[in-house]
């Protein structure tokens, strides 16, 4: 009986038209070849099974190929070609470097270096797994990998990039391998198939092909093994049962189940699944896979995005008329947080179950939240006309007034003005500061000691997004239009350095006790008013600086009337017959 050879070795490229999957690199290495632009090194980096030594077994071949191809591929027949496929190559060396990684083996690698080539043009060496190599052995090799002789080239391989040196990879010219696609992996099957006379469903192939995620050589084990198992012919009853996969139809029945609302159909499936043998993370992940699958169903510019059959893309187009995206996106939500939930849980099945029952009555939530949306908005709507009833029952007026004898008209009402939170009353007010100027200078007499304060105004400011720009020209705009008498603390009020912080909230930092104290009375004004310019609640933390806190506290305005009330007890009777309030701010 001939020797059995499995299908990775004996469907292994030997030229750079067979390599698949890796076009991109195959056409970079022959033109090269062509141009003569061959470096003096090379890595080849990529995931496991997609072609990294495969391709620099073909680039070692095809570069000490005596009768190159026009198209630059090994011709397979000369004593160069002959001696490498016979592993009897005296020019071309592998090394394993997991098992050869120190610096004495890089030593007598490099040792080898100065022997040219006995035949051939060149003398190659290909080190796989290269990232196995110690720190010292990178080190000795740095040298030599830099500054080869001529006739010498490397080809190194490895699987993980980010752990080979920088000085390493600065010498090299890199080529990144991709994962090669479930309908590229799912062709090179076929083909096999044909060769081998394996009967083989295309649905069969798609399951290897996922399972196999981007490895070809993993794909080819895969195929060997159900191959054997199923006689010569695979089915896709066969290949779920071989590879422990679960199958499709318990995702399309979950789903039909979750959108008519079926608890107990979709609980008793669950179960179903558990008692084959499966995880319930591994269900869970199948089943966002297929809600993603069912949304991406939805656009035909997404639908190429699906790795499955034709078979099933049609199932997948069927079911997605029934589903709606947002109960795809909620179901999406749930699982993906019942994936992330699922490792710390200890009970894992309730966990699968709790994320089940939210995916089954995520309609009726989502249809309860609507209702509660349309009845806010029927209650703002009803509270609207109001005015609206108020205006036509003035133009009403108005009218009953045009047909009655012409009387003096009341000033029109402005409704568009929005209302000001809180009472506006004018009073009269003391101010301190001009009382001190008028003692002070007694021959001053147009200094105003008596002033009334002007009502507030609402100014129709559009709401702005909180960041600290903006809040820079808020705390102007409330200086400028909400402190128009008060000089001295508007003065204060633009060095306040409001800044906010990580939780949304905003410090104001003061410099003295007098500025604070300043900035206390109208803490609750500024926070209004930011609140309303912002659209949310805001928290104001007023902080003094340190080197301030054991000063001397100046005069506050309240104590400065004190003061000139000891020194002219007058001014407390006039206070008092004129009913004057003392203006502290």
């Amino acid at each position: 009986m001939a020797e059995y050879i499995v299908s990775a070795r004996k469907y292994r490229p030997t030229k750079f038209k067979e390599m698949v999957g890796q076009e991109q690199v195959a056409t970079t290495l022959k033109n090269a070849i062509r141009t003569g632009h061959l470096a003096h090194s090379f890595l080849f980096c990529g995931p496991r099974g997609v072609g990294k030594t495969t391709a620099a077994r073909i680039l070692a071949k095809t570069i000490n190929c005596e009768n190159q191809t026009d198209d630059f591929e090994a011709c397979g027949q000369c004593p160069s070609c002959v001696a490498f496929q016979q592993n009897s190559s005296f020019n071309i060396h592998e090394l394993d470097a997991a098992s050869n990684n120190s610096v004495d083996d890089i030593r007598a690698l490099v040792d080898q270096v100065r022997f040219p080539p006995q035949t051939g043009k060149y003398k190659i060496y290909i080190i796989d797994e290269v990232h196995m190599l110690s720190a010292g052995a990178f080190n000795a090799f740095l040298k030599t990998l830099e500054e080869p002789p001529s006739y010498c080239k490397f080809i190194l391989a490895t699987t993980e990039k980010h752990k080979i040196l920088p000085t390493i990879l600065s010498r090299c010219q890199i080529f990144d391998f991709r994962r090669i696609g479930v309908d590229t992996i799912v062709k090179h099957l076929q083909n096999i198939c044909e060769v081998e006379k394996i009967d083989a469903e295309e649905d069969a192939l798609h399951i290897v092909a996922q399972k196999a995620d981007g490895g070809m050589r993993d794909a080819l084990s895969m195929f060997d093994r159900l191959s054997s198992f199923s006689g010569g012919k695979l089915t896709y009853a066969s290949v779920l049962e071989n590879l422990n996969v679960l199958d499709y139809d318990y995702h399309f029945k979950v789903t039909d189940a979750l959108i008519s609302e079926n608890l107990s159909l979709v609980l008793q499936l669950f179960d179903q699944v558990l008692k084959k043998g499966f995880e319930g993370d591994d269900f869970i992940l199948g089943l966002c896979e297929h809600f993603r699958n069912l949304l991406f169903c939805k656009d035909p510019n997404t639908l190429k995005l699906m790795e499955v059959s034709e078979n099933l893309k049609q199932r997948y187009a069927q079911q997605s008329t029934l589903a709606l995206p947002d109960f795809l996106v909620n179901c999406l939500s749930i699982g993906n947080q019942c994936d992330i939930q699922y490792k710390a849980s200890k009970n894992k099945r309730l966990t699968v179950e709790l994320a089940l029952i939210k995916m089954c009555y995520v309609n009726s939530v989502v249809s309860i939240d609507a209702q509660e949306g349309s009845k806010k908005k029927l209650k703002s709507l009803t509270n609207e006309p109001k005015n609206t009833l108020q205006k036509q029952e003035v133009d009403t007026e108005d009218t009953q007034k045009a047909a009655a004898p012409v009387q003096a008209a009341p000033p029109p009402v402005n409704r568009n003005v929005q209302p000001i939170a809180g009472a506006i009353k004018t009073k009269k007010v003391l101010k301190i500061d001009m009382l001190q100027d008028a003692l002070d200078n007694p021959e001053a007499t147009d200094t105003p000691i008596l002033t009334s304060d002007e009502p507030e105004v609402t100014y129709d400011e559009p709401v702005m997004i909180l960041n600290q720009d903006n809040l820079a020209i808020i705390w102007q705009q409330y200086a400028e239009r909400r402190l128009p008498e008060k000089g001295g603390l508007r003065v204060h009020f633009s060095s306040f350095s409001p800044r906010l912080n990580a939780d949304m909230g905003i410090d104001v930092f003061v410099h003295s006790q007098t500025q604070k104290e300043q900035f206390e009375s109208v803490k609750l004004g500024v926070q209004s008013y930011i609140a309303q310019r912002v659209g949310a609640e805001v928290k104001l933390n007023v902080i003094s600086d340190k080197k301030t806190e054991n000063t001397r506290k100046p005069y506050t305005e309240k104590e400065k009337f004190e003061r000139l009330v000891e020194k002219n007890p007058i001014i407390k009777k006039l206070q008092q017959e004129f009913g004057l309030e003392l203006d502290y701010q």
